[in-house]
């Protein structure tokens, strides 16, 4: 995924009421940009952090430039804006890049599924002729080399596993796709510290069949490209004790 437009560096002065956020330029311009992420961005937006924005010639938007990635204080860049994440799902699954989606056809995005009608991000069909069902979630909270999703509790994300769940009993492929988006983390687990719900139902999708995969990404300010499969963690969310096994390396 190639941005349009260069992006414009600056330093974040501070997020707030989750869609916005203040910014400088190095000529001392401050203005207002729209942070296109609802999570908490524990780590992702640090006041004095150096941040990429894109811009919008649309003159009905209220503010012309989007908040797309940050850098942390080791170096690691992050993509915010987490409406990139199904694009480069979308990349990935056309370039095979998840060996076990990767003869998938008739790829679509967007497609209504399951009982209460809710959207997947990404449809297709197997070389066994079942449909498979991919629910992305983006990535970027990260301890260390380890990547945790969600950063904060989601109901939302626990309805998901749940309808996934749903797809397997009829006998379908139901797939979480995890696209990382910080530079630093090397494996992903269910954030089970930060909301166990999720990661208990995490645990109860995997052996009902539902499929883990998670997927690297290289960052810059200039293109965000999906690179290759990360191992995703399953939590002993029982013990607390952390990681105890992977599946889907």
């Amino acid at each position: 995924m190639q941005f349009l437009k260069s992006l414009s560096p600056a330093v974040l002065i501070k997020r707030y009421k989750r869609f916005l956020a203040d910014v400088a330029f190095a000529n001392g311009e401050v203005i207002t940009v729209h942070c296109p992420n609802t999570g908490a961005m524990t780590g992702c937006a640090e006041p004095g952090m150096r941040v990429w924005l894109s811009h919008s010639d649309n003159p009905k938007r209220k503010y012309a430039y989007t908040w797309e990635l940050a850098e942390t204080a080791q170096g690691h860049l992050i993509c915010v804006n987490t409406h990139r994440a199904n694009q480069l799902a979308g990349e990935a699954l056309q370039q095979g890049l998840i060996p076990q989606l990767s003869q998938l056809e008739h790829l679509t995005a967007e497609r209504k599924y399951g009982y209460d009608n809710r959207r997947i991000d990404w449809f297709g069909i197997d070389a066994d002729g079942r449909h498979t069902y991919i629910e992305v979630k983006s990535v970027t909270l990260a301890d260390g080399l380890n990547g945790y999703f969600p950063d904060t509790v989601s109901k939302r994300a626990v309805a998901h596993l749940k309808s996934l769940q749903d797809m397997v009993t009829d006998n379908h492929r139901a797939v979480v796709m995890y696209v990382v988006m910080h530079t630093a983390i090397d494996n992903v687990s269910a954030a089970h510290h930060i909301d166990n719900t999720y990661a208990k139902q995490c645990e109860l999708a995997a052996a009902a069949g539902v499929e883990f995969y998670a997927l690297s990404c290289n960052l810059s300010s200039s293109a965000i490209e999906p690179n290759r499969p990360l191992p995703v963690v399953h939590a002993n969310t029982k013990s607390g004790s952390g990681p105890q096994y992977k599946i889907n390396c």
